[in-house]
């Protein structure tokens, strides 16, 4: 079985991230209100510290004293940072500009400024392109890079294990850690979330629930890897709670939307009366959506049709849901996996602090019931500029 570990994390890294999922930054930021009793206490209610206030376009990340320690520690200093997922894409590009506001966030409270590189390979597979961009950052004395890969689990170690000796921290987003045993790892740490139980058994659980536990069920997945693998294992352990459910049909979409579209023509035209598909991330759920229309199928409104459902959390799937295109899909937390990550790097590598070695954000089952809040969170990172030196 897989050993999990856990490390004691200082308390003021666990509060100020949950400060961070919670008041979503300061700089160019609109903030909430001050309260009430703060606002009597001259500051944070109860204690005396001043707060500051929504006026200044600030909220309040730590005490003033802390604050101030900080700043004078970092101030003027610039950390320069890599950034390489498997592809260029909308997701990515989400987590990237959540990666933004941190930036700015840290740079506009404290005074540190921030050097970020973006390079992305053409395809998934083309993993040796992140490899030679990983050990050019590493020759350039890149402070650190943030990675996400479709390579080899122990050779990315080695890649990783060879950068951190020259000098360049790895840390790892949006990657299966629950895959693997912790102590296995070889980058500092992975900023993600449980694609198992945090994503693909939440869609499975979606299914029974809308379809009364009964129904037929096709699964688009992408290329053979680590996200499939885990994804999979999740939904497939949801829906074998449920003895009504059954997967007629399994076919690969590569992880981009015209080939989920193919994949789910060629699915249909074997299974027309199916009740249900699973694109396993959102740009094949949205080509198979292309899919169902384009072969006069009844897309689901409420009661009726086949309901389809992918995992990103993208803007472009958002506007479906509304449209009565998707019908749901899984936001991962793309947002806070790219401002935590760049948080865990500040804290650990500037300040000294410990983080744990796997950092898992939230994650939310959206559909029309539920898209406003989601969709806010990502069009706030999304108007995100570069505004970090």
């Amino acid at each position: 079985m897989k050993k999990r570990h856990f490390k004691v994390v200082g308390l003021a890294l666990a509060v100020l991230m949950a400060l961070s999922a919670a008041l979503v930054g300061c700089g160019n930021v609109d903030s909430p209100a001050q309260t009430s009793a703060a606002a009597a206490d001259g500051g944070v209610a109860g204690t005396g510290t001043p707060a500051v206030s929504a006026a200044d376009g600030t909220w309040q990340w730590g005490d003033p004293e802390w604050e101030a320690a900080v700043r004078a520690k970092v101030e003027g200093k610039t950390f320069k940072i890599g950034f390489t997922p498997p592809a260029a894409s909308e997701f990515y590009d989400i987590i990237m500009h959540g990666a933004y506001t941190m930036m700015n966030e840290l740079h506009d409270r404290f005074g540190v400024n921030f050097e970020f590189e973006f390079v992305a390979p053409s395809e998934h597979d083309a993993v040796e392109s992140q490899v030679s961009t990983i050990e050019n950052w590493a020759t350039k004395e890149f402070d650190a890079v943030l990675v996400c890969t479709a390579g080899d689990f122990d050779s990315m170690n080695a890649v990783y294990e060879k950068a951190t000796a020259a000098g360049t921290a790895v840390y790892l987003f949006n990657m299966p850690a629950e895959l693997w045993d912790v102590d296995t790892i070889k980058a500092t740490s992975v900023i993600s979330y449980d694609n198992a139980r945090q994503s693909g058994y939440l869609v499975g659980q979606y299914a029974a629930e809308k379809l009364g536990g009964e129904g037929k069920i096709l699964f688009i997945s992408g290329n053979d890897g680590h996200w499939t693998t885990s994804r999979r294992e999740g939904f497939m352990e949801a829906v074998s709670e449920y003895p009504g459910l059954t997967i007629v049909g399994e076919q690969r979409g590569e992880y981009v939307r015209d080939s989920g579209m193919a994949a789910a023509e060629n699915l249909l035209q074997a299974n027309p009366d199916v009740d249900f598909i699973y694109g396993e991330n959102e740009e094949m759920a949205q080509g198979a959506v292309q899919a169902v229309q384009a072969m006069g199928l009844k897309m689901w409104d409420g009661s009726e049709g086949i309901i389809v459902v992918g995992a990103d959390g993208l803007k472009s799937g958002f506007e479906q849901i509304r449209s009565g295109g998707l019908t749901a899909t899984v936001d991962v937390g793309s947002v806070d996996q790219g401002r935590e990550a760049v948080k865990a790097i500040f804290m650990h590598e500037l300040l000294g602090y410990s983080i744990d070695k796997v950092i898992n954000v939230p994650t939310i089952l959206v559909d029309s019931e539920n898209v406003d809040i989601p969709e806010a969170y990502v069009d706030w990172a999304l108007a995100a500029e570069e505004s970090y030196n």
